[in-house]
């Protein structure tokens, strides 16, 4: 195994031991010396170790007694665009949808835009509240073009995946999106929503995915909990 490599190995280590409960939330991990020690490598190999953590929102320091452990959030890889569902699943989290609004309307100018269509053009609108381990954690909301996915509005999105019903009954795959992240602060309605105060800042995820054909598929503006939810590249 090449040196270059390590640094990733161990902290695919540690990341399992966290995942596992070895190293609780808000626990202190071993000191850099001591995981030399325990790895056989170098302090420089260690740091870069700790650094791919902290970079994942995994672990922090603290008044520079060490590295800690943070609360698990939900980890978003940016150039890697998955499911939600898929993502919060995979990691162990308990996961709910509550469907607030599904309907099929007429785009408006600004949603027209973002999908390249005519004003007017009829698209599904889905709006989801997402909770995970019993907690609001994002505001959902879809448009997706009503012509590539006829009778979509027949489906029960508090059990189905979307983009797996996408791929398994229209043959359509998410292949990739563009997406920008944003801080907002939260509205009345977001605020009775995600249980925050009115005005606390959140992070907007906004942009499109495209299938494997690059159509445009869908426009999604999505409201997160910032202490739930960190995005690595």
């Amino acid at each position: 195994m090449k040196e270059m490599n390590l640094d990733v190995l161990i902290a695919d280590d540690i990341r399992s031991a966290i995942e596992n409960n070895e190293y609780p939330e808000y626990s202190r991990l071993p000191s850099e010396s001591v995981l030399c020690t325990t790895y056989n490598v170098q302090k420089m190999t260690i740091r870069s170790s700790l650094k791919i953590l902290k970079d994942e929102g995994r672990i922090y320091v603290k008044n520079k007694s060490g590295y800690y452990v943070r609360k698990r959030r939900i980890v978003k890889d940016i150039k890697d665009f998955k499911s939600t569902t898929d993502v919060v699943s995979n990691m162990g989290f308990k996961n709910e949808i509550k469907v607030m609004r599904f309907e099929l309307t007429q785009a408006s100018k600004t949603i027209a835009k973002m999908l390249k269509v005519d004003v007017g053009s009829e698209v599904y609108f889905l709006n989801r509240l997402r909770i995970v381990d019993e907690r609001p954690t994002a505001i959902e909301r879809s448009y997706l073009l009503a012509a590539y996915f006829p009778g979509l509005d027949s489906y029960d999105f508090t059990k189905d995946s979307l983009y797996q019903e996408l791929l398994d009954d229209y043959g359509t795959g998410i292949d990739r999106a563009q997406m920008q992240l944003s801080v907002v602060y939260a509205t009345k309605e977001e605020a009775e929503l995600l249980n925050v105060n009115e005005n606390a800042p959140l992070i907007k995820e906004a942009g499109i995915t495209y299938d494997d054909q690059n159509r445009i598929i869908e426009y999604m503006d999505d409201i997160l909990l910032m202490d739930c939810y960190v995005f690595v590249r």
